[in-house]
Protein backbone atom coordinates (compact mmCIF):
# COMPACT_ATOMS: atom_id res chain seq x y z
CA UNK A 1 0.00 0.00 0.00
CA UNK A 2 1.85 3.00 -1.32
CA UNK A 3 5.22 1.22 -1.20
CA UNK A 4 6.34 1.43 -4.45
CA UNK A 5 5.76 5.43 -4.71
CA UNK A 6 7.14 6.14 -0.95
CA UNK A 7 10.39 5.28 1.02
CA UNK A 8 10.46 3.25 3.90
CA UNK A 9 10.67 6.11 6.61
CA UNK A 10 7.58 7.74 5.06
CA UNK A 11 5.96 4.56 4.80
CA UNK A 12 6.17 3.56 8.08
CA UNK A 13 4.58 6.90 9.43
CA UNK A 14 1.86 6.33 6.66
CA UNK A 15 1.07 3.10 8.16
CA UNK A 16 0.64 3.67 11.98
CA UNK A 17 -2.40 5.78 10.62
CA UNK A 18 -3.72 3.50 8.05
CA UNK A 19 -3.70 0.27 9.35
CA UNK A 20 -6.24 1.90 12.18
CA UNK A 21 -8.77 2.94 9.39
CA UNK A 22 -11.72 1.72 7.70
CA UNK A 23 -10.80 -0.26 4.28
CA UNK A 24 -11.85 3.10 2.30
CA UNK A 25 -9.08 5.12 3.84
CA UNK A 26 -6.63 4.66 1.31
CA UNK A 27 -8.70 5.94 -0.81
CA UNK A 28 -8.65 9.56 1.45
CA UNK A 29 -4.88 8.74 1.55
CA UNK A 30 -5.17 9.05 -2.11
CA UNK A 31 -7.01 12.25 -2.59
CA UNK A 32 -4.82 14.01 0.28
CA UNK A 33 -1.40 13.14 -2.53
CA UNK A 34 -3.59 14.55 -5.05
CA UNK A 35 -4.09 17.58 -3.35
CA UNK A 36 -0.47 18.70 -2.72
CA UNK A 37 0.13 17.53 -6.03
CA UNK A 38 -3.11 19.42 -7.73
CA UNK A 39 -1.03 22.08 -8.98
CA UNK A 40 1.42 20.08 -10.89
CA UNK A 41 -1.17 17.73 -12.47
CA UNK A 42 -3.32 20.51 -13.35
CA UNK A 43 -0.21 21.65 -16.01
CA UNK A 44 0.80 18.63 -17.23
CA UNK A 45 -0.27 16.39 -19.87
CA UNK A 46 -1.35 13.05 -19.45
CA UNK A 47 2.58 11.55 -20.01
CA UNK A 48 3.78 14.08 -17.85
CA UNK A 49 1.64 12.99 -15.43
CA UNK A 50 2.59 9.15 -15.90
CA UNK A 51 5.78 10.30 -15.77
CA UNK A 52 5.19 12.25 -12.57
CA UNK A 53 3.92 9.35 -10.52
CA UNK A 54 6.38 7.26 -11.66
CA UNK A 55 9.30 8.98 -10.19
CA UNK A 56 7.12 10.96 -7.56
CA UNK A 57 8.25 14.09 -6.42
CA UNK A 58 8.61 14.73 -2.36
CA UNK A 59 5.32 14.85 -0.80
CA UNK A 60 5.18 15.91 2.62
CA UNK A 61 4.02 12.68 4.89
CA UNK A 62 2.77 14.73 7.99
CA UNK A 63 0.53 16.89 5.73
CA UNK A 64 -0.55 14.49 4.04
CA UNK A 65 -1.77 12.08 7.01
CA UNK A 66 -3.26 15.07 8.35
CA UNK A 67 -5.40 15.79 5.03
CA UNK A 68 -6.53 12.00 4.88
CA UNK A 69 -7.88 12.08 8.04
CA UNK A 70 -9.88 15.52 7.77
CA UNK A 71 -11.19 13.99 4.56
CA UNK A 72 -11.97 11.22 5.87
CA UNK A 73 -13.80 12.20 8.80
CA UNK A 74 -15.77 14.88 6.99
CA UNK A 75 -17.01 12.74 4.16
CA UNK A 76 -19.88 10.45 4.76
CA UNK A 77 -19.61 6.71 4.79
CA UNK A 78 -21.56 5.79 1.81
CA UNK A 79 -19.52 7.92 -0.24
CA UNK A 80 -17.06 5.38 -0.18
CA UNK A 81 -19.30 2.54 -0.82
CA UNK A 82 -17.83 -0.72 -1.84
CA UNK A 83 -19.89 -3.74 -2.91
CA UNK A 84 -17.09 -6.20 -1.85
CA UNK A 85 -16.03 -4.36 1.15
CA UNK A 86 -16.53 -6.26 4.69
CA UNK A 87 -18.32 -4.79 7.51
CA UNK A 88 -15.84 -6.53 9.72
CA UNK A 89 -12.80 -3.89 9.01
CA UNK A 90 -15.34 -0.89 9.68
CA UNK A 91 -14.24 -0.15 13.15
CA UNK A 92 -14.79 2.94 14.89
CA UNK A 93 -11.69 5.23 14.83
CA UNK A 94 -9.11 7.01 17.37
CA UNK A 95 -9.67 10.29 14.94
CA UNK A 96 -13.47 9.82 14.64
CA UNK A 97 -14.22 12.34 17.08
CA UNK A 98 -17.73 13.17 15.37
CA UNK A 99 -18.63 9.83 15.56
CA UNK A 100 -21.36 8.21 17.43
CA UNK A 101 -22.19 5.32 16.94
CA UNK A 102 -20.84 2.86 14.46
CA UNK A 103 -23.20 1.03 11.87
CA UNK A 104 -23.05 -2.46 14.19
CA UNK A 105 -24.10 -0.14 17.00
CA UNK A 106 -27.35 0.73 15.30
CA UNK A 107 -29.65 -1.18 13.38
CA UNK A 108 -30.20 0.80 10.12
CA UNK A 109 -33.33 0.94 7.40
CA UNK A 110 -32.02 -1.57 4.60
CA UNK A 111 -34.16 0.70 2.33
CA UNK A 112 -32.24 4.16 3.62
CA UNK A 113 -28.67 1.95 2.87
CA UNK A 114 -26.45 1.73 -0.15
CA UNK A 115 -27.42 -0.96 -2.23
CA UNK A 116 -24.80 -2.45 -5.18
CA UNK A 117 -24.50 -0.37 -8.56
CA UNK A 118 -23.65 -1.62 -11.90
CA UNK A 119 -20.07 -0.79 -12.97
CA UNK A 120 -21.53 0.70 -16.50
CA UNK A 121 -23.78 3.34 -14.28
CA UNK A 122 -21.13 3.94 -11.85
CA UNK A 123 -19.07 5.22 -14.78
CA UNK A 124 -21.47 7.57 -16.46
CA UNK A 125 -21.95 9.41 -13.33
CA UNK A 126 -19.43 12.31 -12.59
CA UNK A 127 -20.81 12.76 -9.16
CA UNK A 128 -20.68 10.14 -5.83
CA UNK A 129 -23.73 8.60 -4.54
CA UNK A 130 -24.58 9.22 -0.78
CA UNK A 131 -27.85 7.01 0.87
CA UNK A 132 -30.85 8.61 2.20
CA UNK A 133 -29.67 7.43 5.86
CA UNK A 134 -26.06 9.15 5.75
CA UNK A 135 -27.93 12.27 4.29
CA UNK A 136 -30.89 12.12 6.79
CA UNK A 137 -28.01 12.19 9.37
CA UNK A 138 -27.18 14.75 7.77
CA UNK A 139 -30.03 16.90 8.38
CA UNK A 140 -30.24 15.65 11.54
CA UNK A 141 -33.96 14.09 10.89
CA UNK A 142 -33.02 10.39 11.81
CA UNK A 143 -34.46 9.03 15.49
CA UNK A 144 -32.37 9.66 18.32
CA UNK A 145 -31.70 5.71 18.71
CA UNK A 146 -30.35 5.79 14.87
CA UNK A 147 -28.44 8.78 14.78
CA UNK A 148 -24.59 7.87 13.91
CA UNK A 149 -23.37 11.25 14.36
CA UNK A 150 -23.32 14.56 16.98
CA UNK A 151 -25.29 17.05 16.07
CA UNK A 152 -23.02 19.64 14.05
CA UNK A 153 -24.01 22.61 12.20
CA UNK A 154 -23.26 21.38 8.41
CA UNK A 155 -23.73 24.09 5.38
CA UNK A 156 -25.48 21.62 3.14
CA UNK A 157 -28.05 22.24 1.03
CA UNK A 158 -30.07 19.44 -0.72
CA UNK A 159 -32.03 20.55 -4.55
CA UNK A 160 -34.69 18.86 -5.21
CA UNK A 161 -34.64 19.24 -8.83
CA UNK A 162 -38.32 17.84 -9.49
CA UNK A 163 -41.27 20.31 -11.45
CA UNK A 164 -42.89 22.22 -8.34
CA UNK A 165 -46.12 20.28 -8.93
CA UNK A 166 -44.66 16.78 -7.74
CA UNK A 167 -42.54 18.90 -4.95
CA UNK A 168 -45.67 19.90 -3.80
CA UNK A 169 -47.33 16.58 -3.76
CA UNK A 170 -44.34 15.22 -1.14
CA UNK A 171 -41.01 16.53 -0.34
CA UNK A 172 -37.65 16.17 2.29
CA UNK A 173 -37.76 18.27 4.69
CA UNK A 174 -35.69 21.13 5.07
CA UNK A 175 -34.97 20.47 1.24
CA UNK A 176 -35.28 23.44 -1.32
CA UNK A 177 -36.84 22.95 -5.24
CA UNK A 178 -34.96 24.13 -8.18
CA UNK A 179 -35.73 22.61 -11.02
CA UNK A 180 -33.98 21.76 -13.74
CA UNK A 181 -35.02 23.90 -16.29
CA UNK A 182 -34.75 27.21 -13.75
CA UNK A 183 -31.15 26.30 -12.56
CA UNK A 184 -28.97 26.96 -15.45
CA UNK A 185 -28.47 29.99 -18.21
CA UNK A 186 -28.74 29.37 -22.00
CA UNK A 187 -24.58 29.36 -21.60
CA UNK A 188 -24.76 26.71 -19.26
CA UNK A 189 -23.79 29.03 -16.00
CA UNK A 190 -25.65 28.73 -12.98
CA UNK A 191 -28.74 30.96 -13.08
CA UNK A 192 -29.91 30.68 -9.30
CA UNK A 193 -28.93 32.98 -6.42
CA UNK A 194 -29.57 30.11 -3.43
CA UNK A 195 -26.89 27.58 -5.59
CA UNK A 196 -24.42 30.76 -6.19
CA UNK A 197 -24.18 31.23 -2.35
CA UNK A 198 -23.40 27.78 -1.75
CA UNK A 199 -20.69 27.20 -4.03
CA UNK A 200 -18.32 25.40 -2.16
CA UNK A 201 -20.04 23.80 0.56
CA UNK A 202 -22.24 20.38 0.02
CA UNK A 203 -24.79 19.81 -1.61
CA UNK A 204 -26.75 16.98 -2.32
CA UNK A 205 -29.21 16.58 -5.38
CA UNK A 206 -32.13 14.50 -5.15
CA UNK A 207 -34.88 14.17 -7.45
CA UNK A 208 -37.03 10.91 -9.15
CA UNK A 209 -34.96 7.54 -9.87
CA UNK A 210 -36.92 7.07 -13.09
CA UNK A 211 -34.79 9.64 -15.13
CA UNK A 212 -31.51 10.68 -15.49
CA UNK A 213 -31.48 14.23 -14.69
CA UNK A 214 -30.37 14.27 -11.08
CA UNK A 215 -26.56 12.83 -12.70
CA UNK A 216 -26.77 15.38 -15.15
CA UNK A 217 -28.14 18.21 -13.01
CA UNK A 218 -24.85 17.57 -10.99
CA UNK A 219 -22.49 16.80 -13.52
CA UNK A 220 -23.25 20.42 -14.70
CA UNK A 221 -22.75 22.13 -10.98
CA UNK A 222 -19.25 20.04 -11.13
CA UNK A 223 -18.55 21.60 -14.49
CA UNK A 224 -19.26 25.19 -13.16
CA UNK A 225 -16.87 25.21 -10.59
CA UNK A 226 -19.12 23.42 -7.72
CA UNK A 227 -17.53 20.68 -5.03
CA UNK A 228 -18.41 18.79 -2.58
CA UNK A 229 -21.80 18.11 -5.31
CA UNK A 230 -23.23 14.57 -4.38
CA UNK A 231 -26.71 12.89 -5.50
CA UNK A 232 -29.43 10.98 -3.58
CA UNK A 233 -29.10 7.14 -3.84
CA UNK A 234 -32.85 5.30 -4.82
CA UNK A 235 -33.54 8.78 -5.23
CA UNK A 236 -37.11 10.76 -3.58
CA UNK A 237 -38.67 6.85 -3.99
CA UNK A 238 -36.53 5.64 -1.10
CA UNK A 239 -37.93 7.83 1.19
CA UNK A 240 -41.52 7.40 0.02
CA UNK A 241 -40.74 3.85 1.18
CA UNK A 242 -39.97 4.63 4.96
CA UNK A 243 -42.11 7.57 5.26
CA UNK A 244 -39.82 10.24 5.41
Amino acid sequence: MYTHVFPLHKIFHLWDTLLLGHSSFPLCIGVSILKQLRNNLLSYGFNECILMFSDMPEIDIQRCVQDSIKIFCSTPKSITYRVHENPSCNARLPFETNFKLSKEETAGDPDLMMSPVSLSELKSEMCPRISAEDLLDLLDLLPESRKRTKSQNIKLLVVDIRSPEEFCKGSLLKSINIPFSTAFAPDGTVDNIVLTSFKGKMITVIGSNKDKLVPEFAAKLVKCGYSRVCTLHGGVEVLRKTGM
